[in-house]
């Protein structure tokens, strides 16, 4: 029986294990690190794109500009004038509240020289005047809150005077002297209190009206038009040397819109403005010069009856008729009108003739001539001379009121016209930019 050979057994069971190995395991190599985003260097030249993307914002921007201009300027030349128009018509309103209380003061001081029951016709026309005169006054404070003040004011005045009136016809219809008193006193209190007030509120209102009829404010909107042009003209050059082109389509279609906005801009605002300036020299002018004669011409017709009432001692009356008869023939020089001219001439001689009576002695018929109302009589000619005075005051009101009003769509037009030009010029300055852009690209 076989061996097997010897020592081969143990030396198998003797072999050692292998030996763990101690090499470290094995890693995945480091990634690189990311790359950090480097600022672009301050002061470094913007791209073409960038730069054809700001122009077109540029563009937009003028755009933009013409637009709120137009409709600033435009839009504040409509208040303006319609502020103008209603600063005229207060200034007719106050005006006539001055023309209603020398009416009633030259109608009461000359009922008064009847003498006892004044005239019923002469009652109620004094009666109208000061209803009209309150009723002018309440209308006015209503209509421009800067002359509230001095129209509560005016309001006392006018009270204060009817309550005097009262007093003296009183005393008249029972044939007391202290009538005529009473009259002097209230027709100087009128002349000391009331009618400072009004000649106040009428120097106000006229320069209100006039100044606003000056708009200066006009030439805005053709400066904004010219230097957005020469930004449109600028625009043109650099994108000529820039593409090598000469013409910009978009951006000349926008030069051209704005070249003929500021060329009917400047014509329409000369042609406003001698339009607004013949307005003031012409109906504004006839305005002021028709209240000025009809106050003047109410205040002489109530000296010339005071200088009755104090039957001989009328001098300074007479000098206060004078001056006001001076202003009355200024203001009729600036009318221009003959047939007030040749009226109110007729109004002096028919009042020389009453003081050569009075003066003369004859104090019954030259009463008789200042109280008779008859075609050859005191009362009778100023009647026809205060009409054509108050029908050429309407009648210049409602000129000067309809011109301008008659300006105000223009206005409104214009606006809305350069609103679109605004637009257009946007729209024109982007269009030719974003076609060079594309171009680039």
């Amino acid at each position: 029986m076989s061996q097997s050979a010897p020592g081969t057994g143990v030396a198998t069971a003797l072999a050692p294990a292998a030996a763990p190995s101690t090499a470290p395991p094995a890693t995945a190599a480091p990634s690189a690190p990311a790359a950090v985003p480097v600022a672009p260097r301050r002061g470094a030249p913007l791209s073409t794109p960038r730069r054809l993307q700001l122009l077109s914002g540029g563009l937009v921007a003028l755009g933009v500009l013409v637009a709120l201009a137009g409709v600033l300027t435009f839009g504040l030349l409509v208040v303006v004038l319609d502020r103008a128009d209603a600063d005229t018509e207060q200034l007719v309103r106050v005006q006539s509240i001055q023309t209603s209380l020398l009416s009633a003061d030259a109608t009461a001081t000359n009922a008064f020289l009847v003498g006892g029951l004044e005239p019923a016709a002469q009652r109620a026309t004094y009666d109208e005047a000061m209803s009209t005169t309150s009723g002018l006054i309440a209308e006015a404070a209503q209509a421009q809150p800067a002359d509230a003040a001095a129209l509560a004011v005016l309001n006392r005045q006018v009270l204060d005077y009817d309550a005097a009136i009262e007093r003296a016809r009183a005393n008249n219809r029972q044939g007391f002297p202290v009538g005529a008193q009473y009259l002097r006193g209230a027709s100087a209190q009128l002349r000391s209190a009331a009618l400072p007030v009004l000649d106040e509120l009428v120097a106000a209102n006229a320069e209100r009206a006039g100044s606003r009829m000056r708009v200066g404010g006009g030439a805005v909107f053709p400066v904004v038009v010219g230097l957005a042009l020469v930004g449109l003209v600028l625009a043109q050059v650099w994108l000529a040397r820039r593409f090598h082109r000469r013409i910009n389509p978009g951006v000349l279609a926008a030069s051209a819109v704005l070249l003929v906005a500021l060329l009917v801009s400047v014509v329409g605002l000369v042609r406003l403005a001698d339009g607004v300036r013949s307005i003031r020299a012409g109906s504004f002018a006839d305005v002021n010069a028709a209240a000025g004669a009809r106050i003047g011409a109410n205040d002489a017709k109530a000296n010339e009856s005071l200088t009755l009432v104090a039957r001989g001692s009328g001098g300074a009356f007479e000098k206060a008729w004078t001056a006001s008869a001076g202003r009355v023939d200024e203001q009729l020089a600036v009318l221009g009108s003959g047939p007030l001219q040749t009226g109110w001439r007729r109004c002096t001689e028919t009042h020389q003739q009453i003081r050569a009576l009075d003066d003369g002695g004859r104090w019954d018929q030259a009463v008789a001539l200042a109280t008779g109302t008859g075609e050859e009589q005191a009362n009778g000619r100023f009647a026809v001379v205060d009409a054509g005075l108050a029908e050429e005051l309407a009648s210049s009101g409602a000129a000067t009121g309809n011109a301008l009003a008659g300006r105000l769509p223009g206005l409104v037009t214009a606006a809305v016209l350069s609103l679109l030009a605004g637009v257009a010029v946007a729209l024109l300055g982007r269009r030719g930019i974003a076609t060079r852009l594309r171009e680039y690209r």
